[in-house]
């Protein structure tokens, strides 16, 4: 009898228990978006792949927002190839990062021409964005609309607007990649960068390919010296607080063509560039000079009676370039992209963006 009325007790203890109010029922895991406290720190995931896949790679330091490289306009009627992860947003909400995918145009002048004169496009544009937006839950829009008609500024900006008006009403951030001020009609007086921060939150200032891997000349992607001029420039057109200064984690080996007489370019990864100076070092013709308007260093060789040069990006680079926004008080940076980074990047960036506005000059890594 007792052991009956032991086992009912702890019926009873079980029932109280699982019973509606009677203890806190376990709590599921929080996929909200965590809120964006200072300083921007993006970073762009360029493919799905394993090996870059930021929801599911334990927190990168710093790092507050990503974007995946997820739509393009792919016609002259507004459709958008569609490359979203099922449960990437939650994955990356529980890891710390607000999620704004990128939206770009494909480069295609022709195709933007078409689309920004035809309203009809556009709104099917935006709808199809609302959808996604509704459907993962992310949390803003990263607009990488290159290579646009210099006729087609004032267009492009009114299409903007009317994303900002979508995507205000949405509760989403709305952000879009610039090049720097220059003379080049499609690629940099296409846009009204005044106009356009009116109309979005945050302004991407992509601060390199100071040398195009199309150039006939060598040179570096981003230099100390060509950045601080861009950002003073577009600073006459845009706030402070809505401009993201762009930073490569990549440069590019230049290999000179004899036959030719000009110079070829290859994307070289932070990574990479440091296992060639490593092997490539040895070699009697290895050169490597400090030069201190760029603030960076360029290493040069020859090998099998080839001739190879780079501008080294390094961490000692990007730190410097980071001055520029303690310097200015800019809204943060955004980096291209994941993956060609060395790893202590992102301790020196977190802790660079974490003080920028303090007083005080932390001692710069060593290059």
């Amino acid at each position: 009898m007792k052991q009956l009325l032991s086992f009912a007790a702890v019926l009873l203890l079980v029932f109280a228990i699982q019973a509606p109010g009677s203890a806190k029922a376990p709590v599921p895991r929080d996929t909200a978006a965590p809120p964006l406290t200072g300083k921007v720190h993006l970073v762009w995931q360029h493919a799905d792949e394993p090996a870059v896949d930021l929801s599911r790679h334990d927190k990168v330091p710093g790092v507050n927002v990503v974007s995946p490289v997820w739509y393009t306009i792919d016609n002259d009627y507004g459709h958008v190839t569609d490359r979203s992860v099922p449960q990437y947003v939650e994955r990356a909400h529980a890891r710390g990062y607000q999620v704004w995918p990128l939206l770009t145009n494909g480069f295609d002048p022709d195709r933007t021409r078409a689309l920004l004169n035809e309203e009809q496009a556009q709104r099917y544009v935006i709808d199809q964005l609302l959808e996604q937006a509704k459907k993962h839950r992310f949390d803003g829009i990263n607009l990488d609309f290159e290579h646009i008609y210099e006729a087609d500024r004032d267009k492009l900006t009114a299409f903007v607007a009317r994303i900002r008006h979508k995507t205000k009403e949405a509760g989403m951030t709305l952000s879009m990649d610039v090049t720097v001020p220059d003379g080049s009609p499609d690629w940099s007086l296409c846009y009204d960068r005044k106009g356009l921060a009116r109309h979005v939150d945050y302004l991407m200032l992509m601060a390199y390919d100071q040398y195009t891997r199309g150039s006939r000349v060598p040179g570096p992607t981003a230099s100390y010296n060509w950045d601080a001029d861009r950002v003073a420039a577009t600073l006459q057109e845009v706030p402070a607080r809505k401009l993201v200064l762009g930073l490569p984690l990549y440069m590019r080996l230049w290999r000179y063509d004899a036959a030719q007489d000009r110079w070829h370019a290859s994307t070289l990864t932070m990574r990479r560039a440091e296992q060639l100076r490593a092997e490539k070092g040895i070699l009697p013709s290895w050169q490597s000079e400090w030069l201190p308007n760029l603030q960076m260093f360029r290493c040069a060789y020859e090998e099998d009676g080839v001739r190879y040069q780079f501008w080294l990006e390094n961490t000692a680079s990007l730190y410097l370039k980071t001055r520029l926004v303690e310097q200015h008080g800019l809204a943060g940076t955004a980096a291209w992209r994941y993956g060609f980074e060395t790893p202590e990047v992102w301790p020196m960036l977190q802790e660079r963006l974490a003080s920028a506005g303090q007083t005080g000059q932390p001692r710069p890594p060593t290059p």
